[in-house]
């Protein structure tokens, strides 16, 4: 009788998991299948509004984007048509569009409207009410949701857009990413000098990982015209350790006398604190000082640090610059062995390069 029961019970539990699974394969490949349907009404549409030059869509298919799948068809579509087709029906349609995300409520629907949008058409400068609705999601509580809109005002290439999004941010207390914003800023295909220039005007105002990104920003770009204040910043005193260490990586990287006291007067600064980054991202750097005996005194002063990150990195520039046979006997006459294995791990790391 029991084996009878048990029986049956694990007959029941096969017949369910097999149903299960049928039905999850179903739900899998009903979703392309409607795509694929969804994006073919969208092509058909999309290629009657180009042919009686009316980009006008009817206000049900504007509804319809309320369900990812549309917004995804929609997408679809609008990546077959050439880029003033496409800017047309996203700028005819955009007052209807931005309003029904308005009364949406769902910040999954706000997300991948952001999501698809960076990726439709480039409006340079000329995104009209999408950049004032990019800036409402700004204040949406999904990171996703607000990194996408972020993405997608670069996209625009309105250098006054991405300012009023980075100091909205700021002086509402909202904290990104600081990665995510540098990354982010490096994809602005639209004025990088006048975009710099509006933010380095707000400065003062950003938050720490805005103002980091900004530096990182300058860094990657080569520009130099803010170097004194960043400089000025740095010594200041206010400056987080890690925006003055962006500000050393962003001065480090161009060897120059200025520069290098700077760099010299952070190594005084710091060196019997206990806040050792400082001092490991100044003497990273020194390695484009290949050829100034004054600064390769202070790297090999600098390889016997009891802080690992400060000798690991002083003994990576050295090993860059180049060591004589009387460097390493000086080095090795300190009885450190500890900077000698660095040494040593380093010249064979740049030997094996």
């Amino acid at each position: 009788m029991y084996i009878a029961i048990y029986l049956c019970a694990l007959l029941c539990i096969v017949v369910i998991v097999i149903c299960v699974y049928h039905a999850t394969n179903a739900r899998r490949n009903a979703h392309p299948n409607r795509l694929l349907k969804a994006t073919k009404r969208f092509d058909a549409l999309f290629e009657k509004c180009v042919a009686s030059n009316d980009c006008h869509l009817p206000s049900r298919i504007v509804r319809s984007l309320r369900r990812t799948i549309n917004l995804e068809a929609f997408s679809q579509a609008c990546k077959k048509l050439n880029p003033d087709e496409c800017r047309r029906i996203l700028l005819d349609n955009q007052q209807s569009i931005v309003d029904l995300q308005l009364r949406e409520r769902s910040t999954i629907v706000h997300a991948y409207f952001a999501y698809l949008l960076r990726d439709l058409a480039p409006f340079n400068g000329d995104e009209g009410a999408y950049g004032d609705l990019m800036l409402r999601f700004l204040d949406d509580d999904s990171v996703y949701a607000r990194e996408n809109a972020l993405r997608a005002i670069y996209s625009f290439g309105d250098a006054r857009l991405v300012e009023s999004a980075l100091t909205s941010l700021s002086n509402r207390g909202i904290s990104h990413n600081q990665k995510l914003v540098s990354d982010g800023l490096l994809t602005f295909g639209g004025d990088e000098a006048l975009l710099i220039e509006l933010l380095m005007s707000h400065y003062d105002e950003l938050l720490e990982c805005y103002k980091n990104s900004l530096i990182d920003y300058l860094n990657h770009k080569g520009i130099d015209t803010y170097d004194e204040r960043l400089i000025k910043d740095a010594k200041s005193g206010e400056a987080s350790l890690d925006t003055e260490c962006a500000i050393i990586r962003k001065i480090n990287k161009v060897p120059s006398e200025r520069n290098l006291a700077f760099v010299e007067d952070v190594v005084e600064r710091y060196q019997d604190g206990d806040d050792w980054e400082p001092v490991a991202v100044a003497v990273a750097g020194l390695r484009h000082y290949a050829k100034n005996a004054k600064v390769k005194e202070l790297l090999k002063d600098k390889v016997t640090s009891r802080n690992w990150y400060i000798r690991k990195n002083a003994a990576a520039s050295l090993a860059s610059i180049g060591l004589t046979r009387k460097d390493i006997d000086e080095i090795d006459a300190k009885d450190d062995r500890f900077a000698m294995d660095a040494i040593r791990y380093e010249q064979r790391r740049v030997s094996y390069a």
